[in-house]
């Protein structure tokens, strides 16, 4: 399946690997598609502002009205922007495109040097392939680049105690807090800290007190910059606005009146995210056997365990739930993924092949319904152009390999071909702008 050079990336440069696979999975395709939310349009308004007045603390928009959402995407929308002078749909979505680029090469390297590196590699490809994370990682950019914050400081956090037993303070996991809470607010450094803390005092590797005050300092020392815009805020708005805008940043969270939706949602929104994993891991649940067995977590597994609680925990408490929110635990739940869909594809072949006849046969069946249109079906026709063509026939490649693949005995290559397919769906849905 592998050509040399892939077989060479995969082995001695993997994460470059990794990084090349991102900048193909979403640079290519950003400002193609309009603009898919109210969010996305008020912040290329923000941006606009802040780009033509220079006023990065409040800008004051075209209605009149002054913005005091914050700043940290929009700053870098105007970064982006500044040598053409204006924002367009490709500088709007840049900061959610390369938050998604670090975010993949963080979870490969993070995982990789505490797992078995097959697992983080089919992992990082999981959370690159799947549903959630692809359709958000140019569409929602605020979103992104908060779960990027939250994801990365958590690893360094992770780190921090792993080799320097929490001694010192890192500079990088105070910058990253920081950049989360002008992201979105004072819950980015919030969730980090409680994780953290709440894993600390599970595992017990540290003095409870030890472990509360290092987490105490953590929190302090991230909240130094964002004082400043607070500060800025206060002096250019007086306390009214800054208590505007602290109400603004806790009722993003949490709030007095009634859920949206009640906890159950969070599994509706978890299987479309991992589309089409989830297809494969229900296939996987036909014959099982129940047998008692000794589960290994500990170390980074336990870890991933109790960030992905505590965060799923975090979400149920939030009064509105949107699927973007849930972006900072897809890289928890891909690593254990990975674990059972390798140990699926080692002692369960049937179910390796029969997804991937499955995957193969669904795309195949939507290439032509989508070339050949019926009037009796809901599925768009495709404008076919070089691009679109070229996305075709390199679906369709990816097609033959599955269909080869599944003739060979080597199940771990047909694991590999059907996410070469996915990503190769995926490609073509963002080129045509189907979603």
């Amino acid at each position: 399946m592998r050509t040399p050079t892939l077989q060479y990336l995969y082995l001695q440069k993997p994460i470059t690997m990794i990084i090349l696979i991102c900048i193909i999975s979403v640079l290519p395709w950003l400002g193609l598609s309009e603009l898919g939310s109210t969010a996305n349009s008020a912040d290329a308004a923000v941006a606009e502002a802040m780009l033509k007045s220079g006023e990065w603390v409040l800008p004051k928009m075209p209605s009149g009205e002054i913005s005091y959402d914050h700043p940290m995407l929009h700053w870098l929308i105007v970064l982006f922007s500044s040598w053409q002078g204006y924002v367009s749909k490709f500088t709007l979505q840049l900061p959610g495109a390369l938050a998604f680029i670090v975010m993949m090469a963080s979870a490969l390297i993070f995982f990789g040097r505490r797992v078995k590196f097959h697992e983080a590699f089919i992992s990082t490809l999981f959370l690159i392939t799947c549903a959630g994370m692809q359709n958000l990682s140019a569409a929602s950019s605020g979103d992104l680049l908060f779960a990027t914050f939250i994801f990365v400081a958590l690893t360094q956090l992770y780190r921090w105690e792993e080799n320097y037993e929490l001694k010192g303070i890192p500079v990088e996991i105070s910058a990253l807090l920081s950049g989360a809470i002008l992201t979105k607010g004072l819950m980015g450094m919030i969730l980090p800290v409680v994780t953290f803390t709440v894993y600390l005092l599970v595992t017990r590797k540290q003095p409870v007190l030890t472990s509360l005050k290092a987490m105490f300092y953590v929190a302090v020392s991230s909240l130094f910059l964002p004082v400043l815009w607070y500060v800025s805020i206060w002096k250019q708005g007086g306390m009214d606005l800054l208590l505007d805008v602290m109400q603004t940043e806790f009722s993003y969270f949490w709030s007095l009146e009634a859920h949206t939706h009640n906890f159950f949602y969070i599994i509706p929104l978890l299987a479309l995210g991992f589309l089409p994993w989830i297809v494969f891991f229900f296939f996987s649940l036909f014959g099982v056997k129940m047998e008692k067995k000794k589960v290994d977590c500990t170390g980074v597994k336990l870890f991933s365990l109790i960030a992905m609680i505590v965060l799923l925990l975090a979400y149920a408490l939030m009064p509105v739930k949107r699927a973007s929110y849930l972006l900072p635990v897809y890289p928890f739940i891909t690593i254990f993924l990975a674990q059972y869909a390798i140990h699926i594809t080692e002692y369960r072949m049937w179910c390796t092949r029969l997804f991937a006849a499955f995957l193969a046969t669904s795309v195949l069946a939507g290439l032509l319904l989508m070339c050949f249109p019926q009037p009796w079906l809901p599925v768009p026709a495709i404008d076919i152009n070089i691009r679109s063509g070229a996305l075709i026939g390199l679906t369709c490649i990816m097609l033959a390999t599955v269909y080869y693949q599944l003739f060979k005995k080597i199940n771990i290559k047909i694991l590999y071909a059907s996410i070469a397919l996915t990503f190769a769906v995926n490609m073509l849905v963002n080129a045509i702008g189907m979603f």
